[in-house]
């Protein structure tokens, strides 16, 4: 199959549907564990066909600075569990919280200076602030909530809201 000539080798889509591959079924790439070792797989329509891959993604709201994402990320690459959205609401869907974060919630951060703790979520590469919180969790659930309004699906960049978050429920956390 790898003598198939498909035209699509220059296409930004053909790197995405590469690196999928790579993550999820070459041991040697350094994300394997993430993901191939995790059991994540690409399906059989496009494990050796980026063909198939860049049609279903051009008729599923790709557009260039859009990322793949999976919406069970338990589950792997397939037509039914895959969407396109930006960095930032991918981001949200990540597995693991990072090293560095000590508050065991993401999106928290403990605040020294009024000795509470703060929560922002990033939309489009900019850390939008949600408030300062007296529990880790209160601040957690502020983050959780506006995740959950900003995942609509939409493979579209998205448009700050002057509220999001109903002052009675960021009240009532504080």
């Amino acid at each position: 199959m790898a003598n198939i000539k498909h035209g699509f080798k220059k296409h930004l889509l053909y790197g995405v549907w590469g690196d999928m591959k790579d993550r999820c079924h070459n041991p040697n790439n350094k994300r394997y564990k993430d993901y191939g070792n995790r059991g994540i797989t690409v399906c059989d329509e496009w494990k050796d066909n980026p063909k198939s891959f860049i049609e279903w993604a051009l008729a599923h709201g790709w557009e260039k600075g859009l990322c793949i994402d999976r919406r069970d990320n338990n589950k792997g690459y397939s037509q039914d569990n895959c969407r396109f959205i930006d960095k930032g609401l991918n981001a949200k869907n990540a597995r693991l919280l990072p090293s560095h974060n000590t508050s065991g919630y993401r999106g928290v951060s403990f605040y020294k200076q009024s000795k509470k703790y703060r929560t922002q979520i990033k939309i489009n590469r900019i850390n939008k602030y949600l408030g300062l919180f007296e529990t880790p969790i209160k601040a957690a659930i502020a983050y959780d909530s506006m995740a959950v309004v900003l995942d609509d699906g939409r493979p579209t960049n998205f448009k700050w809201p002057d509220r999001v978050l109903p002052t009675r429920v960021i009240r009532d956390l504080k």
